[in-house]
């Protein structure tokens, strides 16, 4: 097993294929984005919008395993596709993600409930900083 590779999404034709797929792996009891699959057309015209301040696919023996984003915040965002989850990739990825991108300070959001991701960011030396609430109006 080698290393993980940082290949920008602007640049990989099956970047937004990828993408497609992290998504319908998400789990809505422990992320925070995301709540509703959005159509193919709709992911195509965020992907297209250049969001983050930089956005890569994680690749490791030449097959994409995950995403990592950069907020213009300085938020990380990360997710590896269940099969490659528990094998220290996010923790690899993070690390290349922050020496490409040196800041004075990083953020991650994270639910409450995503144990595994934030014992990983903890165990980096994240520190939880605040709890956001959040209602929605149900008419």
């Amino acid at each position: 097993m080698t290393g993980i590779k940082l290949r920008s999404v602007y640049r990989e034709d099956e970047a937004p294929r990828v993408l497609y797929r992290l998504l319908e792996e998400r789990n809505e009891e422990i992320n925070i984005s995301h709540r509703a699959m959005p159509t193919w057309r709709a992911h195509l015209a965020f992907v297209r919008s250049k969001p983050y301040a930089a956005w890569y696919l994680l690749e490791q023996d030449k097959e994409f395993v995950g995403a990592i984003y950069l907020s213009k915040m300085d938020e990380i965002g990360i997710f590896v596709l269940r099969a490659h989850q528990g094998k220290g990739l996010g923790k690899k990825a993070i690390k290349a993600l922050m020496k490409r991108h040196p800041r004075k300070r990083f953020l991650a959001n994270i639910n409450p409930r995503n144990t595994n991701s934030i014992g990983m960011f903890e165990g980096m030396g994240f520190c939880h900083i605040q709890n956001t609430y959040e209602l929605v109006d149900g008419d």
